[in-house]
């Protein structure tokens, strides 16, 4: 059973800044693995409950996400550099 997609306002603006490319990238990860399987144990993201990442290498993008296993809903919390992302998250978190 697939999860379904949410986001963030403010990530709503950073994911409209970033490159096609790097959309692109994205998109395909979640589709293909995380609307199905959201909790992959080594993306999970320390000290913050339920919330996961995926990275891009190059460049360097983070996307950060939230499961909640009731609603079947995956939100996207924030999509940024590697730098910036997890303070962004830390102000966004459920």
């Amino acid at each position: 059973m697939t999860y379904e997609l949410a986001i963030h306002p403010l990530a709503e603006a950073e994911w409209k800044r970033l490159d096609e490319s790097v959309k692109r990238r994205f998109k395909q990860k979640l589709a293909k693995e995380r609307l199905q399987n959201p909790r992959a144990a080594k993306d999970a993201l320390h000290g913050v409950l339920d919330c996961y990442k995926i990275k891009i290498t190059t460049p360097q993008f983070r996307l950060a996400y939230h499961v909640d296993d009731k609603s079947r809903l995956l939100t996207i919390l924030a999509v940024s550099s590697r730098d910036d992302v997890y303070e962004l998250l830390r102000a966004r978190r459920p």
